[in-house]
């Protein structure tokens, strides 16, 4: 294989793998999205009736395989939308949402998940292949969220470095170099700051049954994915993102589209604080009235890149979002 040619299971996984939807269905008890206000510091919904904020189903529905069917990095080996790649890598890009009407405590809820697209690229850490998800929750005979979420997966080869000094994995959709960085002097005032430790990491695996090893088993992380630390969650990235908007708005945005640019790592805080909106590969939510952009900066990279908007399409009945080209 040279730099000219993708591996050629990735060849073939994107010609002709096109997995059937899968379906979950359950009533969404309270504790779950109490356990997850308090990791965050926030009020948890009303155990009756109470609706979830953007991306809070992420601890519902979850899959629970078992330890006997985990791969080497913790991820099952297989399941209904993991391509059929020995000993790959994965990690989480970022993703969209649409929110039709909030989900809400009690309600019975059914996911239905499927692959909407598959795409090969090649970025600085190697070959890519580009999953992205749609999840489409509804509850009450009703369209509640759409969730799509882009997933990046690499052969064991290309993931580069080793051990503490290894350099940071960009994971953003096309694997760009886009992760800028800023001084305290050019950095805005940020609106919230998390301080993620072991503890943290630990408690968002086990709620999230995340069994993912860069999260908790450091020297994995470090001496066979190339991290230089445990990796933050991207989801818990993301959360604070919107809570951030939350702060801004006052209110919880109708449409988010949130990009992981590069690893955040427990030992130094994240800061949330509002950035222009331009730049590089804007797209229709950064350019809306009403809509903010988020930044999350540790030590002045960027690691995350929230955009929300509200009262938009969402708020009319808008289809499906679309992932980024």
């Amino acid at each position: 294989m040279t730099d000219g040619t993708p591996p050629a299971v990735f060849t073939e996984i994107a010609e002709h793998w096109r997995p059937a939807p899968a379906v979950a269905e359950e009533v969404l008890p309270p504790w779950p999205a109490a356990a997850l206000a308090a990791l965050l510091g926030a009020d948890p919904p009303a155990e009756d009736g109470g609706a979830l904020p953007p991306l809070w189903h992420e601890v519902y529905l979850r899959d629970r395989p078992r330890i006997a069917d985990l791969g080497e990095d913790g991820h099952p080996s297989g399941g209904p939308l993991l391509p059929p790649i020995p000993r790959r890598r994965r990690m989480f890009g970022g993703g969209r949402i649409i929110v039709h009407a909030p989900l809400r405590i009690g309600e019975r809820v059914r996911r239905t998940s499927a692959v909407r697209s598959v795409r090969v690229r090649h970025g600085s850490s190697g070959w890519l292949l580009l999953v992205t998800e749609r999840h489409v929750f509804e509850a009450g005979g009703r369209l509640r969220v759409e969730d799509e979420r882009d997933i990046v997966y690499r052969m064991p080869g290309d993931v580069r470095g080793a051990g503490a000094g290894a350099g940071v994995v960009r994971v953003g959709v096309g694997d760009e170099s886009a992760t800028g960085t800023a001084s305290a002097a050019e950095a805005p005032a940020p609106i919230l700051r998390l301080d993620a430790d072991e503890r943290l990491l630990m408690l968002v695996s086990a709620l999230t049954y995340n069994p993912h090893r860069i999260h908790y088993d450091r020297d994995y992380a470090t001496r066979v994915e190339g991290h230089p630390g445990l990796v933050v969650h991207g989801p818990l990235l993301a959360f604070e993102g919107i809570e951030a908007a939350r702060r801004i708005d006052g209110r919880y945005p109708d449409r988010v589209d949130y990009r992981l640019t590069a690893a955040a790592h427990p030992g130094a805080p994240v800061d949330f604080a509002a950035a222009p909106a331009d730049g590089p590969g804007d797209g229709p939510i950064r350019t809306e009235p009403g809509s903010v952009r988020i930044g999350g900066r540790q030590g002045g990279r960027l690691c995350i890149r929230v955009d929300a908007a509200w009262d938009g399409a969402a708020g009319a009945g808008a289809g499906a979002v679309s992932p980024p080209e």
